[in-house]
């Protein structure tokens, strides 16, 4: 009798598992999951191909900023936009002839502070591969504010620092004290005024 009830009981737990797995398997087929291909791509990391955005990035370029559209990837955080501008930015224009961009120079880090202002810290190759005049400067510190704030949201203004740390100057004519904003408001014959 005791081995009866047994044989029952196992038959009931299989008879059991059985819907659950049908039943999954049923409205699984009927109601597909709601995730959008975005929600999947930020849960899983993988960008679907051909899934990209147009970022504007400007370079300053014999003596002016020359702005240029580049295709990337999509990226779902500002951060990642912030990273994916800066990135294009370091390649220089596709014409690099002309241009003040240093080279070598690597982003170590992005912070966006509570009072909207983006930290971008720069290896110091930004510092030592400049070469430029006031001019240049200018435009180089107005190059990245301008590539910045024209793709990221939620920012208000861009300070630079040097591996880690504030800098007095890039190139001894701009103070790198302050965020860019009132710096690169200004027109290149007002930067001489804030120059040291």
């Amino acid at each position: 009798m005791g081995n009866k009830k047994y044989r029952w009981a196992i038959i009931l737990v299989l008879l059991f598992a059985g819907g659950l797995a049908g039943g999954f398997f049923y409205f699984s087929k009927k109601f597909p999951s709601q995730s959008s291909p975005e929600k999947e791509a930020e849960e899983t990391g993988i960008m679907p191909a051909g899934d990209l955005f147009t970022l504007r990035v400007y370079y300053p370029v014999e003596g002016r900023l020359q702005m240029e559209e580049r295709k990337v990837q999509r990226k779902m955080a500002q951060m990642a936009v912030a990273e994916a501008v800066l990135g294009e930015f370091f390649k220089g224009p596709v014409n690099s002839k002309g241009s003040e961009v240093p080279r070598d120079t690597k982003l170590l880090g992005l912070y966006r502070g509570s009072d909207g202002i983006l930290y971008v810290d720069l290896s110091d190759e930004f510092r030592r591969n400049f070469s430029g005049d006031i001019a240049a400067e200018f435009l180089l510190l107005k190059g990245i504010f301008e590539s910045l704030i024209s793709n990221v949201q939620d920012i208000t203004d861009v300070k630079i620092l040097i591996e880690g740390r504030e800098m007095e100057s890039l190139g001894g004519h701009i103070y790198l004290l302050y965020p860019l904003k009132d710096t690169v408001s200004q027109e290149t014959g007002a930067a001489g005024k804030s120059g040291l």
